[in-house]
């Protein structure tokens, strides 16, 4: 299991965090731009991330991955999902883990808390 906490403030202050390509895929940038406050939702979408990689930290054997492993959609519903990229995706399917995702918002802060579910084989 995994969470992390984002001060919008912080972020914002680290204006070069908002949109970085080296962070965020470009799904991710553009559902952001999309949305009423991009910034809180880049909190989201960052914290997310961070909350993945605190779930698989101890899982042997996990291949090494960034950021653009971890892309964040969400359902037609609203539910955030994880969508792993390339390097992530193969050693998750053999493995026989998934990962469960929760995002909020306040006014001042973001969270993520990210599940890590290992299926029976």
């Amino acid at each position: 299991m995994g969470s992390d906490l984002q001060s919008l403030a912080e972020l914002k202050a680290k204006g070069s965090l908002l949109g970085n390509r080296a962070v965020f895929t470009a799904r991710e940038r553009e559902y952001c731009a999309g949305r009423a406050d991009p910034a809180a939702s880049y909190a989201g979408l960052l914290c997310a991330k961070e909350a993945c990689i605190k779930a698989l930290a101890d899982f042997d054997g996990r291949p090494r991955f960034t950021f653009l492993d971890l892309e964040i959609d969400h359902a037609a519903s609203g539910r955030p999902r994880l969508r792993p990229g390339p390097r992530l995706a193969p050693w998750l399917a053999a493995a026989g883990v998934s990962i469960d995702l929760t995002i909020s918002h306040s006014a001042d802060y973001a969270t993520a808390t990210a599940v890590a579910l290992c299926l029976p084989p």
